[in-house]
């Protein structure tokens, strides 16, 4: 993405953006998403069923797991999952329950075993899930095999240092299924980025409401006028809708990355404040932000990597995880500077949160008709399209589908080599 032919054809789209009065010829009107995707129980209900259980999820950073017999209680709704490092070095996830009546191995957030075990009736297993030991053996049926009782194994997949899993055994592999988004952080050194903070916020709303919010930069001027917004031109956005219902946002900016930092209190290079992030020519000079389908988002700048993540806990209730992940620093506490970027990003998080319960309330009410989105709001009708997709659309009741219309509009990793507006509908 980042090779001379590719920034020169991203610069004329940006123009293009700019300059356009209307939309695309050929792009089409995006049918209204229903109005029950948001409030339906029976929708929640599928995606419970359908989307969840199917899809790669961010579950934790391999330094959270440094020695065998290290382990992380995963903090997912609906997944009663925990990683633990094997004596082999690799990451493996189980199901946290036992073989014998379903009581849980770990129940701390994170720690050290050299065994797991149930402590309720002492079972007993190995590090790779195998199950060692049954108190008073003797009273069950013989001869009993514990080769065929050992713990429940999830997969479990890394992306650099980053561990996901996914419950549905014949998932495509995560790199395989990254696509084109793997290809383009291979640039960013992922590998030597480290967790250096994290925060939560819980909403009484649905979760794509939240992450709708998120996936467009039609708000900025009213929701960011002294933060974001004063450095982002929404205008020139150019969006990438690209394989399995990732998607990508690429916005000009009024300031360097590094200007931006600067502007805020941290200064990214200078070992006093925060080690810098190796970008390439777009990401140093653009806004750029992916979304990791189906509920992923991570913007991109030389300071740190934010990854934004939207848990549904109940039909109208959302917990948002923002992980900032930044370039290791070695020993000792985080450099200076991410007190800053911290408190800045505080005060972005609210204004972005802001509204989301009002609209919440406003979505259950007889007025509202469902959404209605612009050119500029295309990925979040490519992100329902994607869920449907993934959940199969034969199993969504025909008035709480959202009508595919985006296929055609795909990008492909040849489309940077090609001038963009020869098919600039393409998104």
């Amino acid at each position: 993405m980042d090779d001379p032919q590719s920034i020169t054809n991203l610069e004329k789209r940006m123009a293009w953006e700019q300059a356009r009065e209307t939309v695309p010829g050929d792009f089409p009107a995006l049918p209204p998403l229903p109005a029950g995707r948001y409030t339906s129980d029976l929708f929640f209900e599928l995606e419970q069923k359908f989307l969840w259980s199917k899809v790669w999820l961010y579950a934790a950073h391999d330094s959270q797991l440094p020695d065998p017999g290290d382990f992380v209680l995963l903090d997912i709704p609906g997944k009663a999952v925990f990683l633990v490092r094997g004596r082999d070095g690799r990451v493996r996830a189980f199901y946290n329950v036992c073989s014998h009546r379903g009581a849980p191995l770990v129940r701390e957030p994170c720690g050290k075993e050299n065994r797991l075990r149930c402590t309720y009736h002492q079972w007993t297993y190995d590090l790779d899930g195998r199950l060692l030991a049954v108190m008073d053996e003797r009273d069950f049926p013989q001869p009993f095999d514990k080769s065929t009782l050992g713990l429940q194994e999830v997969r479990c997949e890394a992306w650099g240092r980053w561990l996901f899993i996914n419950e549905d055994a014949n998932a495509t592999p995560l790199r395989e299924w990254l696509g084109m988004i793997a290809t383009e952080f291979d640039q960013f050194g992922i590998d030597t980025l480290r967790p250096a903070a994290i925060r939560s916020y819980t909403l009484e709303c649905n979760w794509k409401l939240t992450m709708d919010a998120f996936l467009e930069v039609y708000h900025i001027k009213g929701i960011h006028p002294k933060t974001v917004g004063a450095s982002l031109d929404h205008r020139g956005a150019v969006m990438g809708l690209l394989p399995n219902g990732h998607t990508r946002m690429t916005c000009p900016t009024r300031m360097t990355q590094a200007e931006a930092g600067r502007s805020r209190g941290y200064n990214a290079g200078d070992s006093t404040q925060m080690p810098s992030i190796p970008l390439g020519h777009i990401a140093a000079n653009y806004h750029v932000s992916h979304n990791v389908f189906p509920n992923l988002i991570t913007p991109t700048s030389d300071s740190a990597r934010q990854f934004l993540m939207f848990w549904p806990l109940s039909r109208t209730r959302t917990r948002v995880d923002v992980v900032h992940h930044g370039r290791d620093w070695g020993d000792g506490e985080r450099p200076a500077g991410w007190e800053a970027l911290l408190a800045f990003w505080d005060v972005v998080m609210q204004e972005d949160l802001q509204f989301l319960e009002w609209q919440q309330k406003a979505v259950l009410s007889p007025g509202f008709k469902g959404y209605r989105l612009s050119y500029m709001e295309r990925r979040i009708y490519y992100a329902h399209e994607s869920i449907d997709r993934t959940m199969g659309v034969e199993n969504i009741p025909e008035d709480l589908r959202a009508v595919p219309v985006l296929d055609a509009f795909r990008e492909r990793p040849e489309d940077f080599a090609a001038d963009p507006l020869e098919r600039v509908s393409a998104g």
